[in-house]
């Protein structure tokens, strides 16, 4: 028969989500059915960051063990991404939305929530990294460096729910983090940054409607790839990437008999529209 198209989901969890008062050294989770292992290695995010955790498989279940004993009166958020998938002879389907276990080691649980949506023509299973600007200068912030607070990846759709956040003030960024190592590498990774720093306090302890859209950083400088002498009138000057059209006209060529040394003058230079790399 034809593939099955259901999605995995989770059915069971221990502890239970939103229980308080509790120190666990791992988490149980139980999933509808088999999944690739590997996938949920990779898609498990424990928020405040505790360590590289690990994980003892048994059929449709997991135990993620922490490497090191939770904070006093700290609020745990484990979120198992979508990147998680059933087996191939399933269909390969993975999971249709991101799932959030929250927990607490003191007597509350932090209420704030961030949500929105990435737009993108491959929307889904973007990070969303959240940086809590607590007691720092927003601006000495480096993704590069400095893991984020609280992570969540997002659906199907590009959608995303960041739950039980602390109140504060946050910077929000959409990574589609390649190497999975919870930072940001330049010319690597696709970003996207909010047009401001959500609050949370509570007066106000959700915002909404944070939408991203994605490119890619470029701090590479372009260079002359190539001349070709198209005939004796002509030269086809090619550069290794597009070249800003505002740029262009500001561009400075110079000419040389290579026999003489002499100058010789250029009468006038043009950008390729249809490609930019391309001048004449």
């Amino acid at each position: 028969g034809p593939p099955a198209t259901t999605p995995p989901y989770i059915i069971r969890t221990h502890p239970d989500s939103n229980a308080i008062r509790i120190t666990p050294s791992q988490i149980d989770l139980e999933f509808s059915e088999y999944v690739e292992r590997r996938t949920v290695e990779e898609a498990v995010f424990i928020s405040p960051y505790v360590g590289q955790p690990e994980f003892d498989w048994s059929g449709t279940e997991v135990t993620i063990r922490f490497p090191e004993r939770l904070r006093e009166n700290t609020t745990y958020v484990l979120t198992v991404g979508t990147d998680v998938t059933d087996l191939p002879a399933r269909g390969g389907n993975a999971m249709a939305h991101a799932y959030t276990l929250a927990f607490s080691t003191g007597d509350s649980i932090d209420t704030g929530r961030i949500s929105g949506r990435v737009f993108d023509e491959h929307p889904e299973g973007v990070m969303i990294f959240a940086y809590s600007l607590h007691a720092m200068l927003p601006d000495t912030l480096n993704p590069g460096h400095t893991r984020p607070q609280y992570i969540v990846q997002t659906g199907k759709d590009g959608s995303f729910g960041l739950n039980n956040v602390a109140f504060g003030t946050y910077r929000v960024m959409a990574v589609r983090d390649e190497y999975r190592n919870l930072l940001y590498d330049r010319e690597i990774d696709q970003f996207g940054v909010a047009t401001e720093d959500p609050v949370l306090d509570g007066n106000k302890p959700e915002v909404r409607n944070l939408w991203f859209r994605m490119s890619k950083e470029d701090t590479t400088r372009p260079f002359l790839a190539s001349v070709t002498a198209v005939d004796r009138r002509h030269l086809l000057v090619r550069f290794s990437e597009a070249v800003d059209t505002v740029a262009f006209p500001q561009a400075v060529f110079s000419l040389f008999d290579t026999a003489s040394a002499a100058a010789v003058p250029i009468g006038a230079q043009y950008q390729n529209m249809g490609n930019l790399a391309l001048a004449g």
